[in-house]
Formats: C-alpha cells, structure tokens, sequence
C-alpha cells in the first residue's frame, strides 16, 4: 500500500511519519509537492506538510484538499490524517477536505498519545490528566485550545456526524465494536471519535480499522500512527547507521512551550553547552536592529560550535503579565521569528562544522530546512517517543543528521538525550 500523511506543521509531519518508518516504510517528507509522482516510486509513505495550523479555517481546508489531490494524482491509495495530540489547529475542516477527495463512509480519529500524557476518556481530550483547555494548550499563543470534549469541539469545525466508539466498547468484545460500527456505517456516516488511553487501547483500534476496512482516511497523533504502522506490512529494508558525529550540535529553538524552556534551562546546567537568547524586541522589528541582532547571534554561535561547544539558539521570553500568562505573540511576530532563527541556522552552518542539527517547533523546522536547501527529510526512527530523526535531502547540509520535535513533547532532559544520540562521543551531561 502507498500511504499518503497530511499533517499541519513540520514537526507533526516527522514525528507521524517515523512511525511508519521505524516499520520498515521508507518515508519521505518533502517540502516541494511538484513531483510527487517521482518520489513515490522510491517511497512507501510520502508525508506532506500543509502548514495550516494557524491559518484561517477556510486556507486550511483548502490546503489539506490540495495536498489530497497531489496525493491521489500520485497514485496514493489512503490518507492519515496527522493531528496535534493535543487538538490545535483545524482539524475537522481539514478532515472535511480530504474526505471529499478520499471518500470513506467512516473515518476512524483519536488524538491519544500516551507516551506524552494525551489520553481521551468519555470523550475529552486529557493532557496529563487535566482536561487540556485547563493546561498551557489553551493559552496557546497562536492556537489555544478552549474546549476539552471533542465531540463539541469537532461538532463546531465539521458538517458530517461525529460517533463516540468509548473506551468500555474498545476494550469489550470485538463483535460489539464490529456490529456499532456497522449500524454507523449504514445509518450515519461520518466520524468516529474513539476513546483511548493506553498503548494497547491504540493497538485494538489500529486492528479495528484494518479489519473493518475503514483505512481510507484514518485521522489521529504520532500513537495511532504507531499502532497502524504495526497492524500493516512493509517492506524489510536495511536499516541505515545512527549518526556517529563528533562535531557539535546547534539547536534551533523557537517554541514558546513551558516544555521547551524547561527542557533549554536544564542544558544550561551544563557547561559543555552555551544558550544565545536572541532579543525578542530586535527580532521582530525591521531595519537595522534586526540585522546587528542576526549578526551577533550568528556570531556569537559561530565562536561557540568552532571552539567544540554545542549551542542552542533560541529568543529571550518577554516578561509574563500579571497574572502570570505569558504576552501573546501577533502572527507577524511568529513569521519573524521564524526567519530570523531560519537565517541563523544557515549562516552558522555555512561557516562552522556541524555534527547534527536539532529543530524544536514547527515553524522553525521549516524556515531551517528552507535556508538550507533541503528539499525534505527522510525519516529514519525515534530519539524517544515523539522525537523523530532522519536525515536532510538536498541542500547545502545533505545527509546531516536532524532531530524534530514539537515544542509540547518530551521531558526536562530531551534536549540532552537528542545531543548525546546526534554526538554520541560526547558522553552524558549531568
């Protein structure tokens, strides 16, 4: 089967996509869709990234339809549909889209992913087992959350019905499933919104789908991805050599996410590892302080990954309002963080031997690979749940070695653990 991934943002679209991977798929994530004829003859699962997360819902459905319809020209046989485990973006419009290019009497959706805490119970989606509109998600400064049960939430982005599969049903005897199913299926197609909270709840759906047949659109995070990369066949293929690298590694880090300034302040322990804040006011302003401030960072950067020292680049955080939120950034803002750490990446890299790169949101993933040329990642496994790796194609740095990850996903210690998996010679950090 050729598998086509629709994901919002880049570092959805590699964390999906290695699931497959880490099966035997070969599977490519490319940023240019014009000959997606050519790469799927060298691909099993070809993933697209559509960027829409934050667009206006209407961009964003029109977006996923584009990216089905180049999937489907290509000769792609079913879509998943990748969505944030925690249910930002526009997922019900842009399920909506692909559905009208990939008809499918029922599509089966589940946001859970446990190995991150993302469980959905009766309905609503819990980060942590707090229902996620009560965590950071849903102050969000780009796409907050604002409603945990997701049969309301969806029921406002989507036409079609929306069919609660609980979790007493999962975990119950298959031919109830199969027959509950089947009367949707008949009387009301349209979504199924299944309940989910452990690995083994993923692993009984994922055989769900497949038995039912219900694989033309399948819609959920980095778990249920996982659990249908198991209930499918690929081809056995040589695995390729983890890096090796003894040169430093530069981290690009752009996310907002509490998850991700914890996980830069417990590198900053580390004395073997320097952190350069670039500052916020000058990023985002045109002219003259934006260029002093690249020169600097990038500088500043260079000295640091020449003298063998592994460097984050990343923004000073404005000072938190009164009530202890953080200041919500415009979206001119986002775009010009976006191109200011893009163009501090390539400047850095075309002066300084790296030993890999690692990319933390979305947005910065993109404007990163695109300074650089590359014209996508092939996938190749995992540093830890969530935290895929693979390896640029194309562009000045071809072949090197890169880690995504999402700004939400990992523990204090990943960023240590994505060093030491890039530079493996470097030895542990605390």
């Amino acid at each position: 089967m050729r598998l086509g991934v629709i994901a919002d943002d880049l570092t959805g679209a590699n964390d999906t996509g290695v699931q497959f991977a880490r099966r035997g798929a070969r599977t490519l994530v490319p940023l240019d869709w014009h000959d997606l004829k050519a790469l799927v003859r060298r691909a099993d699962v070809l993933v697209l990234n559509t960027n829409s997360r934050a667009a206006a819902p209407r961009v964003a459905a029109q977006r996923a339809r584009v990216a089905a319809e180049a999937l489907r020209r290509a000769g792609v046989e079913a879509i998943y549909k990748k969505i944030d485990s925690t249910f930002r973006g526009n997922v019900g419009q842009e399920l909506d889209a692909i559905l009208e290019v990939f008809p499918s009497p029922l599509a089966v959706l589940t946001p859970a992913f446990p190995p991150a805490g993302r469980a959905v119970r009766d309905g609503t989606l819990l980060v942590g087992g707090v229902p996620v509109h009560r965590t950071a998600i849903g102050r969000d400064p780009v796409t907050p959350v604002k409603e945990s049960h997701l049969p309301t939430l969806l029921g406002q982005q989507i036409q079609r019905p929306v069919h609660l599969l609980r979790l007493a049903w999962l975990r119950g005897a298959s031919e109830r499933t199969a027959r509950v199913l089947r009367e949707w299926r008949a009387a009301s197609p349209g979504i199924v919104l299944a309940d989910a909270a452990t690995a083994q709840d993923l692993d009984r759906l994922a055989r769900v789908v497949v038995r039912e047949k219900l694989f033309a659109v399948t819609a959920g995070s980095a778990g249920l991805a996982n659990a249908l990369g198991a209930a499918l066949s690929w081809p056995r293929r040589t695995r390729r050599v983890k890096p090796g690298g003894k040169a430093p590694v530069l981290l690009v880090v752009g996310s907002p996410n509490p998850t991700s300034l914890e996980q830069v302040a417990w590198l900053e322990k580390d004395n073997r590892v320097t952190v350069i804040r670039a500052a916020l006011a000058d990023v985002v302003t045109d002219g003259d302080r934006y260029r002093r401030e690249l020169d600097r960072v990038v500088r500043k950067a260079r000295t640091e990954i020449m003298a063998g020292r592994d460097t984050v680049l990343t923004l000073a955080q404005p000072p938190a309002l009164s009530s202890g939120r953080s200041r919500p950034l415009r979206p001119t803002a986002s775009r010009a963080i976006s191109e200011f750490l893009g163009q501090a990446t390539r400047r850095v890299a075309r002066d300084a031997r790296l030993g890999g790169l690692l990319l933390c949101g979305g947005d910065i993933a993109i404007a990163a690979c695109s300074s650089l040329g590359a014209s996508g990642i092939e996938l190749q496994g995992e540093v830890e749940p969530g935290v895929p790796w693979g390896r640029l194609v194309g562009g000045e740095l071809a072949d090197l070695s890169a880690v995504t990850k999402a700004g939400g996903f990992g523990k204090p210690e990943t960023f240590a653990r994505a060093i030491r998996f890039l530079r493996p010679g470097r030895g542990r950090t605390r």
